[in-house]
């Protein structure tokens, strides 16, 4: 997708005045959202990593355990199924892309596995060599004359036998995709806790019942508006207010948004002042991630208006900071953390503020203009 800066910058001056190391940063106060051990996406699948971020978070509530869940295994079976449609592999780049829709029902057919299960050897990596070993084998095998160039040739089997060979980086791994799919754990089977009321419910029930919510004019044209409207603000608000709701109590939210490296300052914050700055997007694109907390600026008390910063809060200053003005979202990310490629990445969550979210960029490709926001999914009630 490309996209410009040039044609959205009064925009953003305006509004200003809107798919990767283990979390050992003292700084963030952990909330009773519970979450794993951050990893580290290899390859552009960040949608199976948040899947999974929502899932382990679940668990872990159920059962008070960390699990570690393997985005290798529904890996397999996503590419499984798109070179099974019979369409060339790309020259340049693999397509590895999807939704929530797409990870939930690889989860309702497939199951899930943990991580020692599938590629052991990968159990105690925070990054997958093999995802990456199976982009590279796929690339190559796709081009004229490689095994995997005859679309003709793509039956179940043979797609199955070079997914093998794949992930099994030459020889490095051993892929046994009919044992892990034995020790499978089917949705209907996985009992998960409801967080609020304490129920019980299989994990199909949950993917059911959790609803993607689009933000006000995601992917429309605006008819040219570079502005966010009076409507669409409304609408942004009472969405803000269902997210702040949701993370009250407990539930990891999942978030997918556009992405760009040229928006976060030098604490890591994504936020418009420092795009503005830099006068353009720089790299990025569609991005998935789990929420973990927020920070809320003129929340209404008694003596005035006070913010409330990272940290879970007491009852009563909950319901008070749904009122209050949404400044920034935490959220577990799938990049790593103490990267010297990004050294604002310091502990594997992100911030993302809410004006920043709002925004719109300039989509060259197909002249229109979209938020940086895209959806959120949401628990039922919420």
């Amino acid at each position: 997708m490309k996209v410009t800066m040039k044609q959205s910058l009064v925009a953003l001056a305006l509004l200003t005045v809107s798919c990767q190391q283990n979390n050992t940063d003292s700084s963030i106060k952990v909330t009773s959202v519970k979450h794993t051990e951050v990893k580290r996406q290899s390859i552009g699948n960040c949608w199976l990593y948040a899947q999974a971020t929502w899932l382990e978070s679940l668990l872990k509530d159920t059962t008070g355990e960390e699990v570690n869940i393997s985005e290798t295994y529904w890996t397999y079976w996503d590419l499984y199924n798109k070179l099974l449609e019979k369409e060339p592999v790309p020259e340049k780049e693999l397509n590895t892309g999807g939704t929530w829709t797409m990870s939930s029902n690889i989860i309702k057919k497939y199951g899930w596995v943990t991580e020692a299960e599938f590629i052991d050897s990968e159990a105690t990596e925070q990054m997958s060599e093999a995802q990456k070993c199976a982009q590279t084998y796929i690339m190559e095998q796709g081009k004229e004359g490689g095994t995997l160039f005859d679309v003709n040739l793509r039956t179940p089997e043979y797609v199955r036998a070079e997914l093998d060979k794949a992930f099994s980086c030459a020889g490095k791994y051993t892929v046994n995709m009919d044992a892990a799919l034995e020790k499978s754990r089917k949705a209907a089977d996985t009992m998960l806790v409801n967080i609020k009321t304490g129920d019980q419910h299989s994990l199909t029930d949950m993917l059911n019942s959790w609803k993607q919510v689009s933000g006000p004019g995601s992917y429309g044209s605006y008819e040219g508006k570079k502005l966010i409207t009076e409507d669409e603000i409304r609408r942004y608000r009472g969405l803000e207010q269902r997210i702040k709701k949701a993370l009250n109590d407990h539930y990891p939210v999942v978030m997918s948004f556009y992405v760009t490296f040229n928006a976060p300052d030098n604490k890591g914050v994504f936020n418009l002042n420092t795009l503005a700055e830099k006068g353009d997007l720089g790299s990025g694109g569609g991005h998935m991630v789990v929420l973990h907390d927020y920070t809320v600026d003129k929340v209404p008390t008694d003596d005035g208006f006070i913010s409330l910063s990272e940290g879970d809060l007491d009852p009563e200053l909950k319901e008070k900071a749904v009122l209050g003005e949404l400044n920034y979202l935490v959220a577990k990310n799938s990049w790593g953390g103490n990267r010297t490629d990004r050294p604002w990445l310091r502990d594997g969550y992100s911030r993302f503020t809410w004006d920043y979210l709002q925004n719109r960029y300039w989509d060259e490709e197909n002249e229109i203009y979209r938020s940086f926001f895209r959806a959120v999914v949401l628990p039922a009630g919420y």
